[in-house]
Protein backbone atom coordinates (compact mmCIF):
# COMPACT_ATOMS: atom_id res chain seq x y z
CA UNK A 1 0.00 0.00 0.00
CA UNK A 2 1.41 2.99 -0.99
CA UNK A 3 2.45 5.27 2.19
CA UNK A 4 0.60 8.52 2.79
CA UNK A 5 0.35 11.44 5.86
CA UNK A 6 -3.72 11.50 5.46
CA UNK A 7 -4.31 7.53 5.48
CA UNK A 8 -7.52 8.14 6.43
CA UNK A 9 -8.79 10.56 3.90
CA UNK A 10 -7.09 8.41 1.48
CA UNK A 11 -9.16 5.24 2.40
CA UNK A 12 -12.76 7.46 2.13
CA UNK A 13 -11.61 8.73 -0.88
CA UNK A 14 -11.24 4.92 -2.35
CA UNK A 15 -14.75 4.36 -0.36
CA UNK A 16 -16.27 6.92 -2.28
CA UNK A 17 -15.08 5.74 -5.93
CA UNK A 18 -16.21 2.16 -4.65
CA UNK A 19 -19.39 3.98 -4.53
CA UNK A 20 -19.28 5.10 -7.63
CA UNK A 21 -18.68 2.20 -9.56
CA UNK A 22 -21.14 0.37 -7.53
CA UNK A 23 -24.09 2.57 -8.46
CA UNK A 24 -22.87 2.05 -11.51
CA UNK A 25 -23.09 -1.52 -11.94
CA UNK A 26 -26.46 -1.11 -9.75
CA UNK A 27 -28.16 1.15 -11.83
CA UNK A 28 -27.69 -1.08 -15.00
CA UNK A 29 -29.81 -3.85 -12.54
CA UNK A 30 -32.20 -0.83 -11.88
CA UNK A 31 -32.48 0.25 -15.51
CA UNK A 32 -33.54 -3.17 -16.17
CA UNK A 33 -36.19 -3.58 -13.62
CA UNK A 34 -34.29 -6.04 -11.29
CA UNK A 35 -34.35 -6.84 -7.55
CA UNK A 36 -31.00 -5.64 -6.31
CA UNK A 37 -30.75 -1.90 -7.39
CA UNK A 38 -28.37 0.70 -6.70
CA UNK A 39 -27.88 0.70 -2.84
CA UNK A 40 -27.03 -2.52 -2.54
CA UNK A 41 -24.42 -2.51 -4.75
CA UNK A 42 -23.19 0.89 -2.87
CA UNK A 43 -23.40 -0.76 0.21
CA UNK A 44 -21.71 -3.70 -0.52
CA UNK A 45 -19.15 -2.05 -2.84
CA UNK A 46 -18.11 0.08 -0.34
CA UNK A 47 -17.82 -2.15 2.45
CA UNK A 48 -15.24 -4.47 0.74
CA UNK A 49 -13.38 -1.70 0.02
CA UNK A 50 -12.93 -0.55 2.98
CA UNK A 51 -12.22 -3.63 4.88
CA UNK A 52 -9.66 -4.40 2.37
CA UNK A 53 -8.31 -0.94 2.91
CA UNK A 54 -8.00 -1.24 6.30
CA UNK A 55 -5.68 -4.97 5.84
CA UNK A 56 -3.21 -2.71 3.76
CA UNK A 57 -2.80 -0.35 7.06
CA UNK A 58 -1.60 -2.71 9.49
CA UNK A 59 0.93 -0.57 11.31
CA UNK A 60 -2.14 1.49 11.95
CA UNK A 61 -4.52 -1.16 13.51
CA UNK A 62 -5.42 -0.80 17.05
CA UNK A 63 -4.45 3.34 17.12
CA UNK A 64 -0.78 2.06 15.60
CA UNK A 65 -0.30 0.92 19.18
CA UNK A 66 1.95 -2.57 19.31
CA UNK A 67 0.01 -5.47 21.30
CA UNK A 68 2.20 -7.69 23.70
CA UNK A 69 1.22 -10.56 21.59
CA UNK A 70 0.97 -10.23 17.96
CA UNK A 71 -2.50 -10.49 16.77
CA UNK A 72 -3.95 -11.45 13.49
CA UNK A 73 -7.53 -9.97 13.29
CA UNK A 74 -7.95 -11.49 9.43
CA UNK A 75 -9.86 -14.38 10.65
CA UNK A 76 -11.89 -13.17 13.39
CA UNK A 77 -12.78 -10.16 10.54
CA UNK A 78 -13.84 -13.01 7.95
CA UNK A 79 -15.81 -14.87 10.55
CA UNK A 80 -17.84 -11.83 11.65
CA UNK A 81 -18.51 -11.31 7.67
CA UNK A 82 -19.45 -14.85 7.22
CA UNK A 83 -21.88 -14.64 10.12
CA UNK A 84 -23.81 -11.67 9.50
CA UNK A 85 -24.04 -12.95 5.78
CA UNK A 86 -26.33 -15.72 7.07
CA UNK A 87 -28.10 -13.09 9.41
CA UNK A 88 -29.09 -10.92 6.93
CA UNK A 89 -29.81 -14.13 4.67
CA UNK A 90 -32.59 -14.51 6.79
CA UNK A 91 -34.46 -10.94 6.21
CA UNK A 92 -34.63 -11.89 2.26
CA UNK A 93 -37.90 -12.85 1.68
CA UNK A 94 -39.47 -14.14 -1.74
CA UNK A 95 -43.12 -13.12 -2.05
CA UNK A 96 -44.49 -14.46 -5.57
CA UNK A 97 -42.53 -12.31 -8.31
CA UNK A 98 -41.59 -9.63 -5.81
CA UNK A 99 -37.96 -9.90 -3.58
CA UNK A 100 -38.22 -8.01 -0.04
CA UNK A 101 -35.38 -7.40 2.27
CA UNK A 102 -32.21 -7.32 -0.10
CA UNK A 103 -31.50 -3.77 0.83
CA UNK A 104 -32.17 -4.51 4.73
CA UNK A 105 -30.08 -7.22 4.31
CA UNK A 106 -27.09 -5.20 2.71
CA UNK A 107 -27.15 -2.98 5.02
CA UNK A 108 -26.89 -4.99 8.36
CA UNK A 109 -23.99 -6.95 6.51
CA UNK A 110 -22.15 -3.74 5.75
CA UNK A 111 -22.63 -1.70 9.14
CA UNK A 112 -20.31 -4.58 10.25
CA UNK A 113 -17.58 -3.04 8.30
CA UNK A 114 -18.28 -0.14 10.49
CA UNK A 115 -17.81 -1.60 13.31
CA UNK A 116 -14.48 -3.75 12.25
CA UNK A 117 -13.36 -0.17 11.30
CA UNK A 118 -13.86 0.94 14.70
CA UNK A 119 -12.69 -1.50 16.27
CA UNK A 120 -9.03 -1.48 14.26
CA UNK A 121 -9.00 2.01 15.01
CA UNK A 122 -9.98 3.12 11.94
CA UNK A 123 -12.19 6.21 13.37
CA UNK A 124 -12.02 8.39 10.77
CA UNK A 125 -12.66 6.10 7.49
CA UNK A 126 -15.65 4.70 9.91
CA UNK A 127 -17.17 8.36 9.79
CA UNK A 128 -16.80 8.35 6.45
CA UNK A 129 -18.04 5.34 5.51
CA UNK A 130 -21.24 5.56 8.02
CA UNK A 131 -22.28 9.43 5.74
CA UNK A 132 -21.53 7.55 2.73
CA UNK A 133 -23.74 4.57 3.41
CA UNK A 134 -26.53 7.46 4.50
CA UNK A 135 -25.99 8.99 1.88
CA UNK A 136 -26.45 6.05 -0.40
CA UNK A 137 -29.69 4.87 1.70
CA UNK A 138 -31.88 8.69 1.63
CA UNK A 139 -30.72 10.18 -1.27
CA UNK A 140 -30.09 7.47 -4.04
CA UNK A 141 -34.07 6.43 -4.29
CA UNK A 142 -35.23 10.12 -4.68
CA UNK A 143 -32.26 10.29 -7.82
CA UNK A 144 -33.28 6.68 -8.43
CA UNK A 145 -37.04 8.56 -9.48
CA UNK A 146 -35.79 11.38 -11.74
CA UNK A 147 -33.27 8.54 -13.86
CA UNK A 148 -35.05 6.51 -16.79
CA UNK A 149 -35.83 2.84 -15.60
CA UNK A 150 -37.80 -0.28 -16.99
CA UNK A 151 -40.38 -0.66 -14.07
CA UNK A 152 -41.66 -4.45 -13.69
CA UNK A 153 -45.26 -5.35 -13.77
CA UNK A 154 -46.52 -8.77 -12.38
CA UNK A 155 -49.79 -9.35 -14.08
CA UNK A 156 -51.99 -11.95 -13.64
CA UNK A 157 -55.30 -12.82 -16.68
CA UNK A 158 -58.65 -15.24 -15.80
CA UNK A 159 -60.00 -16.05 -18.49
CA UNK A 160 -63.73 -17.28 -18.86
CA UNK A 161 -65.26 -20.49 -18.42
CA UNK A 162 -63.70 -22.92 -21.59
CA UNK A 163 -61.78 -20.09 -23.33
CA UNK A 164 -57.77 -21.65 -24.13
CA UNK A 165 -55.78 -18.52 -24.18
CA UNK A 166 -53.19 -17.71 -27.52
CA UNK A 167 -49.89 -16.29 -26.04
CA UNK A 168 -49.51 -14.69 -29.70
CA UNK A 169 -52.44 -12.71 -28.96
CA UNK A 170 -51.39 -11.70 -25.51
CA UNK A 171 -48.23 -11.09 -27.05
CA UNK A 172 -48.99 -8.75 -29.60
CA UNK A 173 -51.86 -6.49 -27.70
CA UNK A 174 -48.93 -6.05 -25.18
CA UNK A 175 -46.90 -5.22 -28.16
CA UNK A 176 -49.18 -2.97 -29.74
CA UNK A 177 -49.30 -0.51 -26.21
CA UNK A 178 -45.03 -0.56 -25.66
CA UNK A 179 -44.86 -3.79 -23.48
CA UNK A 180 -42.72 -6.67 -23.71
CA UNK A 181 -43.14 -9.79 -21.72
CA UNK A 182 -40.50 -10.91 -19.49
CA UNK A 183 -38.53 -13.95 -21.13
CA UNK A 184 -39.23 -17.14 -18.78
CA UNK A 185 -41.63 -15.21 -16.55
CA UNK A 186 -44.95 -16.74 -18.44
CA UNK A 187 -46.81 -19.25 -16.11
CA UNK A 188 -50.31 -21.38 -16.75
CA UNK A 189 -52.38 -22.40 -14.38
CA UNK A 190 -56.23 -24.55 -15.28
CA UNK A 191 -58.20 -25.61 -12.53
CA UNK A 192 -60.60 -27.80 -14.73
CA UNK A 193 -62.72 -24.78 -16.13
CA UNK A 194 -60.82 -21.60 -16.63
CA UNK A 195 -56.98 -20.83 -17.54
CA UNK A 196 -54.91 -18.16 -15.94
CA UNK A 197 -52.04 -16.56 -17.16
CA UNK A 198 -49.22 -15.32 -15.25
CA UNK A 199 -46.58 -13.13 -16.62
CA UNK A 200 -44.33 -9.78 -15.76
CA UNK A 201 -44.32 -7.00 -18.22
CA UNK A 202 -41.87 -4.64 -18.56
CA UNK A 203 -42.47 -0.85 -20.91
CA UNK A 204 -40.62 -1.23 -24.36
CA UNK A 205 -39.15 2.03 -23.42
CA UNK A 206 -37.60 3.12 -20.35
CA UNK A 207 -38.23 6.42 -20.85
CA UNK A 208 -41.90 5.82 -20.77
CA UNK A 209 -43.86 5.08 -17.45
CA UNK A 210 -47.24 3.52 -16.46
CA UNK A 211 -48.34 3.47 -13.52
CA UNK A 212 -50.49 0.44 -12.43
CA UNK A 213 -53.88 3.04 -13.43
CA UNK A 214 -52.70 3.46 -16.61
CA UNK A 215 -51.89 -0.44 -17.08
CA UNK A 216 -55.43 -1.15 -15.44
CA UNK A 217 -57.07 0.19 -17.94
CA UNK A 218 -55.55 -1.63 -20.62
CA UNK A 219 -56.16 -5.11 -19.33
CA UNK A 220 -59.71 -5.59 -20.20
CA UNK A 221 -59.40 -4.83 -23.39
CA UNK A 222 -57.36 -8.64 -23.86
CA UNK A 223 -60.26 -11.01 -25.58
CA UNK A 224 -61.91 -13.16 -23.63
CA UNK A 225 -60.69 -11.95 -20.06
CA UNK A 226 -63.24 -11.95 -17.09
CA UNK A 227 -60.49 -10.78 -14.16
CA UNK A 228 -56.87 -10.32 -13.75
CA UNK A 229 -54.90 -8.52 -11.34
CA UNK A 230 -51.62 -5.81 -11.34
CA UNK A 231 -49.20 -4.97 -8.79
CA UNK A 232 -45.51 -4.02 -8.89
CA UNK A 233 -42.83 -6.37 -8.72
CA UNK A 234 -38.84 -6.79 -8.39
CA UNK A 235 -37.37 -9.27 -10.24
CA UNK A 236 -33.90 -11.14 -9.35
Amino acid sequence: MTSSPFPSLLIVAHIAVACALGWAIGYERYFHGRAAGTQIYCLISMAACALTLAMGYPALWYGGSTPTTPANPVPVIGSILTGIGFLGAGIIVKSGTSIRGLTTAASIWSSSAVGILVGLGFYGPALGLTALFVACMVALPRIEQLLPAHAALAVGLRYRDGYVPKEDVVHEFLNERCFSVVPGSLSIKYNGRRFELEFIIISASAAQTHSLSQVSTELPQIPHVETFTLSQTNRG
